[in-house]
């Protein structure tokens, strides 16, 4: 494959990218503790970075469409950068907000540049393997750079933690400075087109079922240090082991995600994941309302089934994007950028919902949220197979039937 240390340069950033969007969720009880707010409150950064992302990457990269990519890459992750700076020094709880909206924006131009880039210099044979490399470095922050964030909190405080986003994205930004070669220009594709091509009905569900899996993930994970406080009665400096749990399970996750969507399908192998992550949820919901407490048989079977869902729910991202792709053949570029929008904004969900019900209820009504979304996206997939199948079944005698119309 083509331009193989560039690429991998570009995954690299993409997993500072990946441990600063998600990071936060295992840091919210010091950051809560040191800014004087309530730990729903603290939740709402992790909201803010998603908002931002989803809301930033469709509108600024229509408006900087017309620069050089190199320029794109180099000033995006240097926002980034300096974004996680601030973040680190914020006397406050508004400027570390502040902070994260900025976060968002460098990470969202960032992502969407480096894909774009990546199939540009990867060529058209190897374009499914270069956009696996950048979304890989994604699901290795989840693996190594959450935990190890996490970690590094806990020890150092929450400031030691954007220190190390930081530290990660430096090197990077300088390498991009000596050794990123001239990008070919991508065609360019206005807002208006994006919209439209996001709008059509069968690409539309298909996006509204990435949200919503996407946010009843995210309901319980941005709050995941409390509800592992209340399900197993596991101290802060532990979550950290059910955040590597976990994000070794998406790893895996992912990798079956991939060759379950080219093997059986990206419709059959999407229903499948979500079906799988609403099952472990509830259970996960069961636990934390039925049988809180510190024993050992108790926290063993919660790491199992955390195991079990970070396994199934990794493997819906690189399905996700398979069944949209297949729905917007002819512009997969904006197919990827609009279900990475919809990514985000289903962590920004996700993230609104719990801090809600954590704030109102409990940790344990945050699960059963989350399997509500689950099945809200379950209901996305489902229904319009069920209802196209009624459809296909009338017949009128005398008539021909209808040739299904193809969107495009």
């Amino acid at each position: 494959m083509p331009h193989k240390v560039i690429l991998a340069l570009l995954a690299v950033g993409s997993f500072a990218v990946g441990t600063d969007g998600f990071v936060i969720s295992g840091i919210l009880s010091r950051i809560a503790g040191e800014l004087e707010v309530s730990e729903p409150v603290a939740g709402q950064l992790v909201t803010a970075f998603a908002l931002s992302y989803a809301i930033s990457a469709p509108v600024l990269m229509t408006l900087t469409a017309g620069l050089s990519r190199r320029v794109m890459l180099r000033g995006s992750l240097l926002i980034f950068l300096l974004a996680n700076v601030l973040g680190a020094i914020a006397p406050t709880y508004g400027v570390l907000m502040a902070a994260r909206i900025l976060a968002g924006v460098g990470a969202a131009l960032y992502m969407n540049t480096a894909a774009a880039a990546a199939t540009a210099l990867a060529g058209e044979r190897y374009r499914g393997r270069a956009v696996s490399l950048i979304i890989g470095g994604l699901t290795v922050a989840t693996a190594l750079g959450v935990p190890g964030g996490t970690l590094v909190g806990q020890l150092g405080g929450w400031r030691a933690t954007l220190v190390l986003v930081a530290v990660l994205a430096l090197p990077v930004l300088i390498s991009l400075f000596f050794v990123l070669p001239a990008v070919p220009q991508p065609p360019l594709i206005s807002l208006r087109d994006r919209v439209r091509i996001g709008a059509q009905r069968p690409v539309l569900l298909a996006i509204l079922a990435n949200l919503f899996a996407v946010a009843g993930c995210f309901t319980v994970f941005t709050y995941l240090a409390v509800f592992t406080r209340t399900a197993t009665g596991m101290d802060d400096a532990s979550v950290s082991v059910v955040l590597l749990v976990w994000g070794v399970a998406g790893a895996v996750g992912n990798a079956i995600g991939g060759r379950l969507s080219d093997r059986i399908g990206a419709e059959r192998t999407f229903t499948a994941s979500v079906s799988g992550v609403v099952v472990t949820m509830t259970l996960l919901a069961v636990m934390a309302s039925f049988f809180a407490s510190g024993s050992t048989l108790v926290v063993a079977v919660f790491l199992a089934v955390t195991v079990a869902w970070g396994t199934v729910y990794w493997a819906e991202p690189p399905t996700a994007i398979h069944r949209v792709l297949d729905l917007a053949p002819t512009a997969p570029s904006v197919a990827i950028s609009v279900n990475s929008s919809a990514s985000y904004l289903g962590v920004a969900l996700g993230g609104a919902v719990g801090g809600a019900v954590l704030d109102r209820l409990s940790a344990a009504a945050v699960a059963w949220a989350g399997v509500c979304l689950e099945l809200i996206a379950l209901a996305c997939v489902v229904l319009p197979r069920v209802s196209a199948g009624r459809r296909s079944r009338v017949h009128v005698p005398g008539h021909a039937s209808p040739e299904p119309v193809r969107e495009v």
